[in-house]
């Protein structure tokens, strides 16, 4: 099988929605023809281990690139995906290249999927308004947009993979009414196999939370929650900044309550968090929002006990067995005393706790969750399901563009699509030519409106990514 993904993240930046994105890709190129399009500092294929790689060229910081997609860009997209002929294009993100694939994948027949990784109605609560300061993300009308440019892009998905019960359900709740495979994030369980139990006999206690230094990753709260605690109790927070402003705060609080029990180790490679993780004895979250936390899944995987405050990861994966589960509104003295309650633990007992962890994740490892992926896009591609013929006709919906290479390009396109031969256009498809137009009308006129705003919308972005970064 080929497949195509799409990242909007270069590896090894981002977070876990980044990791997942090229590790599924790199893991599913082991066994299958696999190609992963993502920025890059220049527009162009190489290869990793037998993947594919397809850069597009982008700017931006050592966290986000953002891809400029000119009418060049565009066409070297469309171009290789001509070339690689995938059986499915899978997108991790919602827009730029992602919609630009959905837009190649609609009008060549080829099964489209989403990994969905936010809460849709919150999508903007995730860290982009945080990381990139613009207040205009904050404004109700971002908010409307974003509606607008899910609800589209959802409606041109194939199918959705939701990553658990919460993250199906919030689907339903914002009005995809299609397709969906419910499919967890995938690790490399190998990597935390050899980590030994913590020492619960020691006299220093360490707590540990990886991820962002963020308002959504709520650290101020494990900081009040340390304040209950004796000083023997350390706590150590892994993980890059999204505002200096919010890290500023946290090292005030700390000096405001004289606490020197509190350790901000900046971002660390993440081949070295399962080191970090073999020498915590809790790992904590306070976190507001979390669709499925990788690091919460690596704190299992590892052996380490979880508390955490109820959010879609904790619901999902805590509980007494693992950890403690505690409601959103709990007191920080109640969250200190759970802590303390399981590093006081005789060690037989604490040993048990560790290895109920590894056990509650055990079914995460990539082996099964590429086998599920599978089963799924097979399915995709045996469903006969006929095709809808509502909708202008692709060549009138491409008016909504504004003018440029890019319209151009894709008005070509379609020129050659609707006078080419039943053969020509797809001979390895099994479908009629009036059957590929019918197709060709699926996608929305709101939808290439949103394609030529988001074509414009990355070039300004790309120049202003490029200048901050030159201002840095």
């Amino acid at each position: 099988m080929r497949v195509a993904f799409i990242s909007l993240f270069k590896r090894g930046l981002g977070g876990g929605e980044s990791r997942v994105a090229h590790e599924l890709a790199h893991h599913f190129a082991a066994h299958h023809d696999a190609a992963l399009i993502c920025p890059s500092d220049r527009t162009g294929l190489s290869e990793d281990n037998g993947l594919r790689i397809f850069g597009v060229r982008s700017a931006g910081d050592d966290e986000f690139y953002m891809p400029v997609l000119s009418g060049r860009a565009v066409r070297s997209i469309f171009d290789f995906l001509d070339t690689f002929d995938p059986d499915v294009v899978h997108a991790h993100e919602p827009a730029l290249m992602g919609l630009i694939g959905q837009v190649w994948a609609k009008m060549h027949l080829v099964p489209f999927v989403h990994t969905s990784h936010v809460l849709p109605a919150k999508v903007l609560n995730f860290g982009a308004t945080e990381a990139l300061d613009l207040k205009l993300l904050q404004s109700s009308f971002s908010e409307l947009v974003a509606r607008q440019l899910l609800s589209d892009f959802y409606e041109n998905c194939d199918a959705i993979i939701a990553l658990n019960h919460s993250a199906l359900k919030a689907l339903r709740q914002f009005g995809y009414k299609g397709k969906t495979f419910m499919i967890p994030n995938g690790r490399d369980l190998q990597n935390y196999e050899w980590c030994e139990n913590a020492d619960v006999t020691s006299q220093e206690k360490t707590l540990t939370f990886v991820g962002y230094i963020s308002r959504r990753k709520n650290q101020a709260y494990l900081i009040e929650v340390l304040r209950h605690l004796p000083e023997h109790y350390k706590l150590q927070l892994i993980g890059k900044p999204l505002s200096p402003d919010y890290e500023q705060q946290l090292k005030g609080l700390c000096e405001a309550h004289g606490l020197n029990n509190v350790v901000f180790t900046g971002r660390v490679p993440h081949e070295d968090i399962p080191s970090y993780l073999e020498r915590t004895h809790v790992f904590v979250s306070a976190s507001k929002m979390e669709v499925q936390s990788l690091v919460v899944i690596e704190a299992l995987a590892s052996g380490t006990p979880v508390v955490g405050l109820s959010n879609e990861t904790i619901d999902e994966l805590v509980d007494g067995d693992v950890g403690c589960w505690l409601p959103k509104d709990t007191d920080p003295e109640v969250f200190a005393r759970r802590i303390e309650r399981i590093c006081t633990l005789p060690q037989p007992a604490y040993d048990k706790l560790c290895a109920k962890a590894r056990d509650r994740v055990s079914h995460l490892d990539w082996s099964n969750i590429i086998a599920l992926t599978l089963e799924a896009y097979n399915e995709l591609l045996e469903d006969s399901t006929p095709i809808t013929e509502e909708g202008a006709g692709l060549a009138n919906l491409i008016s909504f563009l504004p003018s440029g290479e890019v319209k151009d390009f894709l008005t070509d396109k379609v020129s050659v699509l609707e006078s080419a031969s039943e053969s020509a256009i797809r001979p390895t498809k099994d479908l009629s030519l009036s059957a590929r137009m019918r197709a060709l009308r699926r996608v929305p006129g709101s939808t290439w409106l949103l394609t030529g705003l988001t074509i414009v919308l990355s070039l300004i972005g790309y120049l202003f990514m490029k200048g901050r970064r030159r201002g840095d």
